[in-house]
């Protein structure tokens, strides 16, 4: 998502990759990062032998960014989510429930159902998405969490945007959940994202609220500055994570 220009159909309103990932996995391996979260149309819309590449990159493929939909009833695109779950070795799997509060226990069964056939190992991680899902309500989405699985295998991702007494909210509905964070300062006013040292305040002063909270997972560059400018191309994306995860590694420890 950090990376790909059509990351919200700007480019393209068929919402296509428009960037070959290969290309700039070795940059991004040299830049220091320990894995990717991919988003699904990098790999589930390449071709054969991209794919392939990719898969056996020099980068493992830590959580792979999924937009299946929890509102379809049958579970073939989930089902395929798995398959490519399975192939890359993912240990996590974004999602989000959809935004229809009357369907707040079938998501919860085809929640459950999708954890049937996900790989051992994995687990599926909950954005809980401001505006698009109902599990933006924390008591919702612990509701949901409990009717659908276990905390090993059902988890869930903060943001460090969201105000602290956002997070402290969904830390206390569900907490031992919360094992990977989003890193990003959008600009919801502007549309964009500034340079990370720019937030650092801000960005330690999350750091340090989660680990107040107890907080012991993984943090994910969601999206760097250059985003919706003439800069938001990969060539200038990438240098941009790099000098980002270089601050927020200092601040994390």
């Amino acid at each position: 998502m950090a990376l790909e220009p059509n990351r919200w159909r700007t480019v393209d309103p068929t919402g296509r990759a428009t960037l070959a990932l290969t290309d700039w996995l070795p940059a991004i391996a040299e830049a220091g990062f320990d894995g990717i979260e991919i988003w699904d149309r990098h790999l589930t819309e390449a071709s054969a032998d991209e794919a392939d590449a990719i898969l056996a990159g020099p980068l493992p493929i830590s959580v792979f960014n999924s937009y299946v939909s929890l509102d379809e009833v049958a579970p073939g695109d989930r089902d395929a989510v798995s398959g490519w779950v399975a192939r890359s070795g993912s240990r996590g799997v974004k999602f989000n429930v959809g935004n229809d509060a009357a369907s707040e226990s079938r998501y919860a069964e085809r929640i459950a159902a999708w954890l049937e056939g996900l790989p051992d190992g994995a687990a599926l991680l909950c954005e809980c998405h401001h505006g698009i899902s109902i599990a933006e309500d924390p008591a919702v989405a612990r509701r949901i969490f409990e009717a659908a699985g276990p905390p090993e295998r059902l988890q869930a991702i903060v943001h460090t945007h969201e105000e602290p007494d956002a997070i402290r909210a969904r830390f206390d509905a569900y907490g031992e959940r919360i094992r990977h964070v989003h890193v990003n300062f959008l600009d919801f006013q502007k549309g964009g994202a500034p340079p990370l040292r720019d937030e650092r305040e801000r960005l330690e002063a999350r750091v340090a609220l989660l680990d107040e909270l107890g907080f012991s997972g993984s943090y994910c560059l969601e999206f760097v500055h250059g985003l919706l400018t003439e800069r938001d191309d990969p060539e200038h994306l990438v240098p941009q994570a790099a000098e980002d995860l270089v601050l927020l590694r200092e601040i994390t420890g």
